[in-house]
């Protein structure tokens, strides 16, 4: 539920638009029983989310999950669907963080970003 609450959040935090951008397609995987359990639900769908339940993106390879424009570039907060989605889907992804997937779903571009500032933080390992 904390997800979701967090989400609702940054939507009304950053978002100048009620609205999600009309170009702009914002999908979300989550569990039916957190769907129908998350108060922050109803506010996220008005924004435009579009809530996929009880699967993992990596199951659904066909649109309307995936755009039909094989040029088409999918943004995603997901380390699993960055890495794996291109082979599956034949798109270009780009990585970004729960923030810059909800700036670009209001704007309809992401921003670019100096390479120090990606959404990970380097491992520092010492042996």
């Amino acid at each position: 539920l904390s997800e979701c609450d967090e989400l609702e959040k940054l939507v009304s935090s950053i978002s100048k638009s009620p609205k999600k951008h009309e170009n702009i397609e914002i999908i979300a995987c989550i569990g039916r029983a957190l769907y129908e359990r998350s108060p922050a639900i109803p506010a996220l769908e008005r924004f435009g989310f579009k809530f996929v339940q009880d699967t993992c993106w990596c199951m659904l390879l066909h649109p309307p999950m995936i755009p039909t424009d094989p040029s088409a570039k999918i943004l995603t907060n997901s380390g699993k669907y960055a890495h794996y989605g291109p082979g599956l889907t034949g798109r270009r992804f780009r990585l970004g963080s729960l923030a810059e997937c909800v700036n670009a779903a209001t704007s309809g571009k992401l921003e670019r970003r100096p390479p120090a500032n990606f959404p990970w933080r380097p491992q520092l390992r010492s042996y």
